[in-house]
């Protein structure tokens, strides 16, 4: 039970930004669990996640060193909505379960605050383990131009594919306690990253 440490959820649509907030608030001294390292440690060789993939997605998806094939089990997995469910119903208790381990040795070392960093903070529910929720967003367009810059070699259809299996603006819009919006120079979206790093600490003292 994590009762003295303060923990916020920071979550927003791919190309919004909130690598940038993440970022941020790291270099203000706030520490940040990143669910994208956290899943990726999750189904290293020999964890019980990966055995469950391989049966449910089948060994194919295993490369002959018993490490992952991540094109193939993506291939597999977001071949249709039913298959990403069952992808997500798999992996997420591992990562909530590892994410949960890492804030209980957080609250004994005396940390006052953690961010937990999830594009699914949401759709996972790991909103439940938090205090407060961020969402970082912009629109569909301001988005789409900064994938295809960061993401050099994808082409923009796949990125427009790569959106829409996501949520709306709307859907972070209505479920975050604090929403800082991003579409404009993302040196504004710094410093509204500045100002909510103080505002956790402060927030943090009140728990």
């Amino acid at each position: 039970m994590i009762d003295k440490l303060y923990v916020v959820g920071l979550t927003g649509p791919t190309g919004s930004g909130k690598s940038v907030v993440s970022r941020v608030l790291a270099d203000n001294n706030i520490p940040v669990i990143d669910t994208d390292i956290l899943a990726r440690k999750v189904v290293e060789p020999g964890t019980e996640c990966l055995q469950e993939l391989a049966e449910k997605f089948s060994d194919e998806i295993l490369n002959d060193d018993c490490t992952l094939n991540r094109r193939e089990l993506a291939k597999r997995a977001f071949s249709t909505p039913e298959n990403c469910r069952l992808l997500n119903s798999i992996t997420h208790p591992h990562i909530i379960k590892l994410t949960k381990s890492i804030l209980m040795k957080m609250e004994q070392m005396h940390e006052s605050v953690a961010v937990i960093d999830a594009p699914l903070l949401f759709e996972s529910g790991m909103d439940l383990m938090c205090d407060m929720t961020v969402a970082v967003v912009a629109s569909y367009d301001k988005r789409l131009k900064r994938i295809l810059v960061r993401d050099s070699g994808l082409d923009e259809e796949l990125a427009r594919a790569r959106m829409a299996s996501q949520q709306s603006e709307d859907y972070y819009i209505s479920r975050a306690s604090v929403v800082l919006n991003s579409n404009g120079q993302l040196d504004v979206l710094r410093e509204q990253a500045e100002k909510l790093a103080q505002n956790i600490r402060d927030w943090s003292h009140e728990k």
